[in-house]
C-alpha cells in the first residue's frame, strides 16, 4: 500500500454532466417516468391480448348452421 502515487487524471473519464448531456446516464426521476411508461404499455398488451382470446372463444362455431350453404368443387374430368 505504501507504494501508491498519484500519476495525474485519467484520459478520456467523462464528468457527469457531460454523461448526462450525451445521454448515457439517465437521471433517476426520467429513469422512473420511463419505467411507468414501459409498465403501462405492458398492461394495455396483456389486456389486449385478454381481449383478443374473448373475441377468438365467441366466434367459435360448433356444428352446422341451418341454412349455410356449403361450397365444395367439383372434380376435373378430363373427356
Amino acid at each position: 500500500m505504501n507504494e501508491l502515487f498519484y500519476s495525474g487524471k485519467v484520459k478520456g473519464m467523462k464528468t457527469l454532466k457531460q454523461m448526462i448531456a450525451e445521454r448515457d446516464v439517465i437521471p433517476a426521476s426520467e429513469l422512473e417516468g420511463e419505467k411507468a411508461q414501459e409498465a403501462a404499455i405492458e398492461k394495455a398488451f396483456e389486456e389486449a391480448a385478454k381481449t383478443e382470446m374473448s373475441h377468438r372463444k365467441t366466434k367459435l362455431v360448433t356444428g352446422k348452421l341451418q341454412g349455410r350453404v356449403v361450397w365444395s368443387r367439383e372434380r376435373f374430368q378430363e373427356d
